[in-house]
C-alpha cells in the first residue's frame, strides 16, 4: 500500500481477504481509496449457489456458469482440507465415499474449460476453475457499475455548483486528485516496519525508486526497457525472452536474463505470467550488471536526488525450499561462497525486508548518490554448481 499509493496512476488498493486487522491497516492511509472483496461474504455467495447434486437435471435447469459449480458442501469439486501442501483445498472426491464422490467428481470434470489449450497445466485442486473466477468478474462488474452510478451522481452535483463547463469540473476534479496524493504522502510512515537502524522509511516507502526486474507480464520487460532490447512485444510474445537456464552457454561477464521451462505452458494463448530470474551460476565466474541500465535511466526520469539504496530480492522457490545448490543472500557476510560488490566495493552484509535485501557496505546501507550502480556477482564453490535467481 505504501508504495502503490505513489505510483503516477493513482491506484485504488482493492483487498481481496476476509475483513479485519490488515484491511483496517488500509484505513490510515489517507488520500488513497481501498476496497474490499471480503471472502467470508464470497464463500457465503458461493454456498448459496444451487445444489447440482439436488436437481433433477442440471444440464436442462441450470445456467452453465453454475451447472455443476457446487455440489453438496463442495466447490468446483474442492473442499477445505489441513493439507498445506495444497494450500487447504483438496478434491472431495479424495476424501469422502465412492458414492458421494460420483456426485461431486462432476464439479471437478466441468471445473476447468481450457479449449484449445488441452494439455495446460496448473490445474490443480487449490487454483479456482473457470466458473469461479466468472463469478469473481461479475461481482467486481457490479462493483464498478457502482461506482459509476456515484460518480454520474456527483457529478451532477459539482454541475449544480459549478456550471456545465467540462474544463472547469474537469480542473476542480484533478485539483482534489492532486490533493489526495498530497495527503497520502504526508501520511505518518514513521513506524520502523523491519528494524533496519538508521533507515528513513518514509524515503523508502514515498521516494522515487527504479525496479529492474525480469519477471512477467512486467512493462518494461515486455517493452524492451529490461534487457535494452530492440524487441518490444506483449504477453504473447516478439520480446526478448532471455536464455532458458538448462542451455544456456557461459554469459562472457554479463549478469543474463533466465527462464525455467517447467514455469513455462505448453499453449501460447497461457504463456503470460512467469518469474523469469537473473541467474548468478559458480561455473560462470564474476558476472556484472548496470542498474538502472542506461534506457530504464532514460524512460524512468527522476525529479529528486538518488539516495543510493540497493534492494535485491531473490526468486521464490516453492514452500521456501530451495534446492541444495541454491546460495542463500544470507552468505555474503560469511564471506566464503557469495561474493558482490558494488562499483568495486565489498557489499558486508544484507538487511532484510521481507523476501527483499537491502545491500549493507562497509559505510551502511547508501552507496553514494548517483544515477547508476554497478553490481558484480561471483559464486566460489568449485565444482558444486551453485546458483543465484535474482528476481528484481
Amino acid at each position: 500500500a505504501h508504495r502503490a499509493g505513489i505510483h503516477p496512476t493513482r491506484p485504488i488498493l482493492f483487498y481481496y481477504d476476509s475483513f479485519g486487522e490488515r484491511f483496517l491497516k488500509l484505513q490510515e492511509f489517507d488520500g488513497i481509496g481501498s476496497v474490499l472483496m471480503n471472502a467470508d461474504a464470497l464463500q457465503s455467495i458461493r454456498q448459496s449457489m444451487p445444489d447440482s447434486n439436488t436437481m433433477a437435471d442440471p444440464m436442462h435447469d441450470l445456467p452453465e456458469a453454475i451447472r455443476y459449480y457446487r455440489c453438496g458442501q463442495s466447490i468446483e469439486g474442492g473442499i477445505r482440507c489441513d493439507d498445506s501442501m495444497r494450500n487447504f483445498v483438496c478434491y472431495a472426491d479424495e476424501h469422502i465415499s465412492e458414492d458421494e464422490a460420483l456426485d461431486d467428481n462432476l464439479c471437478r470434470i466441468q471445473k476447468f474449460d481450457t479449449n484449445p489449450c488441452i494439455d495446460a497445466r496448473f490445474q490443480v485442486s487449490w487454483h479456482p476453475g473457470w466458473q469461479d473466477h466468472k463469478l469473481k468478474g461479475h461481482l467486481l462488474g457490479n462493483f464498478l457499475i457502482t461506482a459509476l452510478d456515484d460518480a454520474v451522481i456527483e457529478l451532477e452535483q459539482l454541475k449544480a455548483l459549478r456550471g456545465d463547463d467540462p474544463g472547469t469540473i474537469l480542473k476542480h476534479l484533478l485539483q482534489e486528485e492532486e490533493k489526495d496524493r498530497r495527503t497520502f504522502k504526508r501520511t505518518f510512515v514513521g513506524k520502523d516496519y523491519w528494524n533496519i537502524k538508521g533507515m528513513d522509511w518514509k524515503l523508502l516507502l514515498r521516494g522515487e525508486s527504479i525496479c529492474h526486474t525480469p519477471l512477467l507480464p512486467s512493462k518494461s520487460r515486455l517493452q524492451g526497457l529490461t534487457t535494452e532490447s530492440d524487441l518490444v512485444g506483449d504477453e504473447f510474445g516478439n520480446f526478448d525472452t532471455g536464455f532458458n537456464q538448462f542451455l544456456m552457454k557461459a554469459p562472457e561477464g554479463v549478469l543474463p536474463l533466465a527462464f525455467d521451462m517447467n514455469d513455462r505452458q505448453h499453449c501460447q494463448l497461457l504463456e503470460v505470467d512467469h518469474k523469469d530470474f537473473f541467474l548468478v551460476r559458480e561455473q560462470d565466474g564474476r558476472v556484472s550488471t548496470l542498474v538502472p541500465n542506461d534506457l530504464e535511466l532514460e524512460v524512468y526520469k527522476r525529479s529528486t536526488r538518488p539516495e543510493g539504496i540497493i534492494m535485491v530480492c531473490l526468486k521464490l522457490c516453492p514452500l521456501n525450499k530451495c534446492p541444495a545448490a541454491y546460495v542463500s543472500i544470507d552468505e555474503i557476510s560469511q564471506s566464503t561462497r557469495l561474493f558482490v560488490n558494488v562499483d568495486g566495493k565489498p557489499v558486508t552484509g544484507v538487511r532484510k525486508v521481507d523476501n527483499c535485501n537491502i545491500l549493507v557496505g562497509e559505510r551502511g546501507i547508501r552507496w553514494g548518490r548517483k544515477d547508476q550502480f554497478q553490481l558484480d556477482f561471483h559464486i566460489n564453490g568449485p565444482g558444486n554448481l551453485y546458483v543465484l535467481k535474482v528476481s528484481s
